[in-house]
């Protein structure tokens, strides 16, 4: 009976509205993601650091509304990788949904990313639709 009347309280802790945590330091990017995501019906939050990006999923984790994907640029200078970012937000988070994006991916790349733990895989420059099918892909 306690996990009957627990179910519906985890639930609630389930934001209605999918959230979308997008890492990139370049803020075209950023933008464009966040319109994209805003427009098929998901709420977009952007960053421009993994630094910034690991403190958003452990603070969105610890409210107890973790984002449902969060999209990474692997290539995020001058700081923490975006690899590093992963492993760290991994850490927080083991059922954490990455998606690497990069421009440096090759067509092949998607074992590989899986084997590192990403839940898919977005090469640069992307369109609206390969960026809505990624995430319904991973949010499946």
């Amino acid at each position: 009976m306690n996990a009957i009347e627990n179910a519906p309280t985890q639930k609630a802790a389930i934001p209605a509205t999918p959230r979308i945590l997008i890492v990139d330091d370049e803020q075209p990017m950023q933008v464009l993601a966040s319109s994209i995501v805003k427009k098929i019906g998901y709420e977009p939050q952007a960053v421009d650091s993994g630094e910034a990006a690991v403190e958003a999923v452990r603070s969105s984790k610890e409210k107890g509304s973790p984002y449902a994907v969060v999209v990474m640029d692997l290539a995020l200078p001058g700081g923490m990788s975006g690899l590093e970012a992963t492993i760290a937000i991994k850490q927080i988070d083991a059922d954490a949904k990455v998606i690497v994006c990069s421009g440096y991916l090759e067509q092949n790349a998607r074992s590989a990313a899986l084997e590192h733990g990403f839940a898919g895989i977005l090469p640069k420059p992307y369109t609206a639709d390969r960026l809505t099918s990624e995430l319904r892909h991973v949010l499946k």
